[in-house]
């Protein structure tokens, strides 16, 4: 079996149709890999992707490695809300840390290092522990969707627009279960099944990533490094 993707898949399928198909996505993932990874930030679309795995593996643990990066600039409600969820589906996850911290980074280079040098912050504190974590896995489960490329300009991950359900990198097979979902989508399903959210969603958040560039008004300076996970990551220039 092998799950095709279709762009009409985002307009006209119904999110029954939706579940029911990254369901498949997920059984043919444990099916095709010897030994697949989730990496989960607690935000609202792993969310969606860690209540599938939890309806679709008989036991999560056995069947997926799961693992969770601090990059040490987390607001409290996401460590509040990995602890929800972890109690909620009686899982632990694997915490992955950088080798260098922001702090020290900012000793380094400067006040302002995640505006002035995005790639150096974002490659340090995201790309290179996220090598590490899938280091020795043959697929990788990720929370990324084709919604989130659909925007305009700088309120779009324009390269996340043609994603697929698989995707063959250097290093590994990327997996994107909800990769036809759109941002009602993910909600709807959150409400349907009780799943606990970050508290800032209400705030008027949108997206949750390192403290710094999110109340900057920058949350998306990550998709340039994040996009070459699984290729290996070059040392960021200073």
């Amino acid at each position: 079996m092998s799950v095709e993707l279709d762009i009409d898949d985002i307009d006209d399928a119904t999110l029954d149709e939706k579940i029911d198909t990254s369901l498949e996505v997920l059984e043919e993932t444990w099916t095709r890999f010897d030994s697949p990874t989730f990496t989960c930030s607690f935000g609202k679309d792993s969310n969606v992707v860690l209540d599938l795995i939890d309806r679709a593996a008989d036991d999560v643990a056995a069947q997926t490695t799961l693992s969770f990066l601090d990059h040490g600039n987390h607001f409290e409600a996401t460590w509040e809300t990995k602890d929800r969820l972890e109690e909620e589906y009686g899982l632990e996850f694997e915490t992955y840390r950088p080798d260098s911290s922001y702090e020290e980074l900012v000793s380094e280079h400067g006040p302002r290092v995640n505006q002035r040098k995005p790639d150096l912050c974002c490659t340090t504190l995201k790309s290179k522990p996220m090598e590490r974590m899938i280091e020795g896995h043959d697929g990788w489960i990720t929370g990324y969707r084709m919604d989130e490329g659909l925007g305009d300009g700088e309120e779009s991950y324009e390269w996340r627009k043609n994603l697929e359900y698989f995707e063959q990198k250097e290093h590994v097979v990327r997996v994107n279960p909800i990769v036809h979902w759109t941002t009602e989508d993910v909600w709807e399903y959150h409400e349907r099944r009780d799943i606990p959210y970050n508290e800032l969603y209400e705030e008027g958040f949108e997206c949750l990533g390192c403290k710094q560039c999110t109340l900057d008004g920058d949350a998306l300076f990550a998709y340039d490094s994040i996009r070459r996970v699984g290729d290996g990551v070059d040392e960021a220039s200073d």
